[in-house]
């Protein structure tokens, strides 16, 4: 047996759709041996539930489906997850049709019966590519560029909306609301929005409102003439100028003072600005995209901030779920994460084992994204091995914070396990309840329960 020696970039997963039991588990088999993680389908219909559960790299698909074929699963996958290379098994006697499709886009076939080995060395050519590609995403995004499609804010579907919406606001300069808790990746959503779109060449600039001293809010949006104040002792620029011909992200936008909302207003409405201390006007061609973890509704009530403004900037708005919503986004993140960090720190670490994965989908990350990478560069900073334990998780970590295995409770153990199959189960099982209660073999009240008293949600 040849171990496998590919680069394991947040190790590409194959999905297999064959309907021969013997077959499919042959393969599978060999595929894990090859150090390949593997998941696989008898039929289309289950195809289509694990290509849902966004864990899916590559699928490989026989041409010939009791449900279906593989001419339709590629069909599917060309317009539910463009970009994804698919290869097709096919009889002797169906190689045209296989030819057809591989003009159509499908990566590559190979013929029935085939050598193993064969087989083994096209998966793995493919995955290298798809390692390639994803090392191109993760530049994506730190780089903060945006491909639609390409699956980069996230798997679950909430994520995949997003990405839409951002895809469709490309070539207008209408203001955006992000919303959400903190840590969730609004400035993330923001910087996207702004390389998507045609002011991509132009400045992005960060403004934290909740950063700025109360009385020189004005002046760090607006800029200053000299003298306007004690201390200012020459012209300064605002953050608008700063951005022309660009976009203006001010996030923690509720935070801005009453008085210096109503010149926002007027400054969103009429683009132009006039400095603190001066009289001139000047002219602005700068969008702008406001973000906020408060609740603006509760805010507008409470009178604390401005309907006409609030109006004024929730042209279209962005609500960005925790991620103990998106569970299906958690091991997808941490594999780029670790990827990104093991890249900077110049480390050998290639990933995660299965027990810190498990451990990772158990966790309610009440600081959400920003938490999730912090732990992670953490992780591969103190990793002694190539691959991150769960021990590496909870290094230097508070004790309530969580413990490696062997010091939990077993009460904490059997919570963390249970918590994480469910999850996975809910993903396999697209939130279905009754389907996740099949796959864990438990009664649908008993699921119900147990959602309930670890806060899990559909």
């Amino acid at each position: 047996m040849t171990v496998s020696k590919r680069a394991d970039y947040g190790k590409p997963r194959v999905l297999l759709v064959e309907d021969d039991e013997i077959m499919r588990t042959s393969i599978e088999d060999r595929l894990r041996l090859e150090g390949i993680p593997v998941t696989s389908a008898c039929d289309h219909m289950t195809a289509r539930r694990e290509l849902a559960s966004g864990n899916v790299d590559l699928v490989v698909t026989d041409m010939r489906l009791p449900d279906g074929s593989g001419a339709g699963l590629f069909e599917e996958v060309c317009r539910q997850h463009p970009g994804m290379p698919v290869i097709l098994m096919t009889a002797f006697v169906s190689v045209q049709d296989a030819v057809a499709l591989i003009k159509a886009g499908a990566t590559d076939y190979i013929t029935k019966p085939f050598d193993i080995e064969d087989f083994v060395a096209l998966v793995e050519r493919t995955l290298s590519r798809v390692s390639d590609t994803h090392r191109v995403e993760l530049t994506d995004a730190r780089d903060g560029k945006f491909r639609a499609g390409s699956g980069v804010l996230g798997r679950s579907p909430a994520m995949r909306r997003i990405e839409e919406v951002v895809a469709r606001l490309k070539d207008v300069d209408s203001a955006v609301l992000i919303t959400g808790e903190s840590g969730v990746g609004k400035e993330v959503v923001a910087h996207f929005i702004h390389h998507n779109s045609r002011r991509a060449e132009g400045p992005f600039v960060a403004v934290n409102c909740a950063a700025i001293p109360f009385d020189l809010v004005e002046s760090e949006l607006f800029g200053h003439e000299r003298g306007a104040f004690t201390g200012a002792d020459r012209r300064r620029i605002g953050r608008f100028e700063q951005a022309e011909g660009g976009t203006l992200f001010l996030d923690e936008v509720a935070e801005i003072p009453p008085e210096v909302q109503v010149k926002l207003l007027r400054v969103l409405q009429e683009h132009r600005i006039e400095r603190v201390g001066g009289t001139a006007s000047v002219d602005l061609n700068v969008r702008v995209l406001a973000a906020t973890q408060v609740d603006l509704e509760e805010a507008l009530a409470d009178n604390r901030f401005r309907s006409d403004l609030f109006w004024r900037l929730n042209v279209i708005r962005i609500d960005i779920p925790p991620l103990r919503e998106r569970s299906e986004d958690i091991l997808y993140l941490s594999r780029n994460f670790v990827a990104e960090h093991a890249r900077m720190m110049d480390k050998e670490v290639t990933g995660l084992s299965a027990k810190a994965e498990a451990s990772l989908m158990g966790m309610s990350f009440p600081g959400n994204v920003r938490e999730l990478k912090n732990l992670l560069e953490r992780a591969v900073a103190l990793c002694g091995g190539r691959q991150i334990q769960e021990h590496d998780l909870f290094v230097l970590q508070p004790e309530e914070a969580g413990r490696p295995e062997g010091q939990r409770s077993l009460r904490e153990a059997v919570e963390l396990s249970e918590t994480a199959a469910i999850r996975s189960a809910l993903v396999q099982s697209e939130g279905s309840v009754s389907k996740a209660a099949e796959f864990l073999d438990i009664s649908r009240k008993n699921l119900w329960e147990k959602m309930k008293r670890y806060g899990i949600k559909r």
